[in-house]
């Protein structure tokens, strides 16, 4: 489902396809091109990191911009219109400066989530990554792309601790995902919480 008024200002006329720098308007083939370029940012980003990573609102817009940026204007850009979809109106873009620097000084204050690779912290770092995940839900930044910027954000976060990317598959295929995030509209982090507790695994030592 796409974004509405005003923001279907990024889509072709009467079309779910967003304007690319390709000028591609059909939707199976753009799907194709965005998954591929998922898959690269992913690769780019796990290979890049190190113990000097800062996971902070620059990260976030440059995650976003790896898989994006070489297809659309917008990528790793805040948006500067109003976006909803469905029932869910997200944060006003007149808002998204001053509420985005919340989020972040408050990951800074929890050294952006780098002191779990303990597993016996699993359980805290459960509630932090639903917490900020469901923030930066709400928040909502980028005109399009939202949740796979954010996943790849919190993905690299894990990554760092020592854990496998955050498995959502199923989730993903069923919608319990998008149910997770329109209850993060309301303040629930509940659901969510869930998703990435079973999603949440140790990478298995060779050794």
């Amino acid at each position: 489902m796409k974004y509405y008024p005003p923001s279907n200002h990024i889509y072709y006329e009467n079309s779910d396809v967003a304007i690319n720098k390709l000028n591609i308007k059909d939707l199976k083939i753009i799907t194709e091109i965005e998954k591929e370029l998922v898959i690269k940012a992913y690769e780019t980003l796990h290979k890049e990191l190190d113990e000097n990573t800062i996971f902070d609102e620059e990260y976030l817009c440059i995650t976003h911009e790896i898989i994006f940026a070489s297809l659309y204007e917008w990528g790793g850009k805040y948006r500067s219109v109003n976006i909803s979809k469905g029932d869910s109106m997200f944060c006003p873009y007149i808002n998204l400066e001053s509420f985005s620097k919340d989020i972040f000084n408050k990951l800074q204050n929890d050294n952006y989530l780098k002191n779990y690779e303990d597993i016996a912290l699993k359980d805290e770092f459960v509630k932090k990554l639903s917490y900020y995940m469901c923030e930066l839900i709400v928040l909502h930044p980028f005109s399009e792309g939202n949740g796979r910027g954010i996943r790849l954000f919190f993905d690299i976060i894990v990554t760092f601790n020592g854990y496998k990317y955050i498995d959502y598959k199923s989730t993903l295929e069923n919608d319990d995902y998008i149910s997770a995030s329109i209850d993060c509209m309301e303040t629930d982090c509940n659901r969510m919480e869930k998703i990435i507790e079973n999603g949440l695994n140790k990478v298995t030592s060779l050794h």
